[in-house]
């Protein structure tokens, strides 16, 4: 029997551009409140939410992030933003070092200027966030450079290193990126920059900056928590707060728009969020180190069914393209999960442009071993 597992209070849903009318009419309030936009065009990649989002946070075990006050370009290395030799020299220095590079800025009127610690002269630099993502070894720092050309000069491929040079400091609280980046996708300004604004009006400083790209803007607005890298889509005020604070406060992953963590591949990042849905369902919550999750075959997960005593689903067995993963507690306990790739109606990946083929990865079965 296939088994669902969908948040309590699901967000409004439109899966084509016809039915965007009536969702605003119904959720006027609600839509207001998420992007504080008067308008969202009717071909925005957003409106789109019937796919999972358990399953499509971007890959990343570390990341670096550069406070820029400047445009941002369509790529923040393409050139737009910091120069053409930069760039490529940026962009080949943090592929090496396995890092994902980000622009940031604080959000509203405070992104105009910069929040480095003043040099020596008095001038202000720019504030540079290192979040190493490892489950079990997350840190998060915050150290600052003059120019960005001098990330060049430091060895960004060498963590403790980095960390000694650069006198970086070890961040206590959480931070959470929300992306911004309008020339990129429309759906992140519109959508993403009054998420930004309103938590920056609530939570005390620095712990809240407008991102550039990070993947998934059609699920923006988007936030990615560092150093956990856990990563949420549709976000609204309440629930954006929510992710920050039980994540600070109880170092528990708020699970409303949950997609996964950037250190685990697609299926695990899924098969986390479905755990974590199903022990939320009996009123159990999981800290943020309390799963971990494999990635596997379905046949190896179908013999770890069997060689538990338990009779595999009857819908795995009709899917030979399935995908499983195996996730463990901290206290012992295993689950297994698979999952299938459900095939959606085509829809654009960014807004404004033609349909593309979509699909969403969807529970088939959960079980305990």
């Amino acid at each position: 029997m296939t088994e669902s597992c969908t948040p309590a209070t699901p967000e409004p849903r439109a899966t084509n551009p016809a039915e965007l009318n009536n969702l605003r009419a119904a959720h006027a309030d609600e839509l207001s409140s998420r992007t504080r936009a008067t308008s969202i065009p009717a071909d925005s990649c957003s409106l789109y939410d019937d796919e999972a989002l358990g399953g499509t946070a971007g890959r990343a075990t570390a990341w670096l992030a550069l406070e820029h006050v400047g445009q941002w370009g369509r790529d923040v290395l393409d050139g737009s933003a910091l120069g053409e030799e930069l760039s490529e020299a940026l962009g080949e220095a943090v592929s090496q070092a396995g890092l994902k590079f980000l622009l940031i800025r604080q959000a509203g009127r405070a992104g105009r200027v910069l929040h480095g610690a003043p040099d020596a002269s008095g001038n202000p630099t720019h504030r540079v966030l290192y979040a190493l993502c490892t489950p079990g070894e997350e840190k998060l720092y915050s150290f600052s450079v003059s120019t960005p050309e001098q990330l060049l000069e430091l060895p960004l491929d060498n963590p403790q290193e980095l960390i000694q040079v650069t006198g970086a400091e070890l961040i206590d609280s959480p931070a959470i990126l929300v992306c911004a980046h309008s020339k990129r996708d429309r759906c992140c300004a519109l959508r993403g920059r009054p998420i930004a604004a309103h938590l920056a009006d609530i939570l005390p400083g620095n712990v809240v900056w407008e991102c550039s790209h990070t993947g998934g803007h059609r699920f923006a607005p988007v936030g990615i928590m560092l150093p956990t890298g856990y990563t949420y889509g549709r976000l609204s005020e309440p629930s954006a707060l929510a992710a920050y604070l039980s994540l600070a406060g109880r170092s528990i992953p708020s699970l409303h728009g949950l997609r996964g963590r950037s250190t685990d591949t697609p299926v695990e990042q899924a098969a986390e969020v479905a755990v974590r849905l199903e022990l939320e369902k009996k009123g159990e919550e999981v800290t943020s180190g309390g799963l971990v999750s494999r990635e596997t075959s379905g046949r190896e997960a179908l013999i770890a069914l069997r060689e538990a005593g338990i009779e595999p689903p009857a819908d795995t067995a009709e899917h030979p393209t399935m995908e499983a993963a195996l996730t463990s507690h901290t206290d012992g306990r295993t689950w297994v999960t698979f999952f299938e790739r459900v095939t959606l109606e085509p829809r654009p990946n960014s807004c404004g442009k033609g349909p593309a083929d979509a699909f969403s990865r969807e529970l088939l079965a959960l079980r305990q071993l």
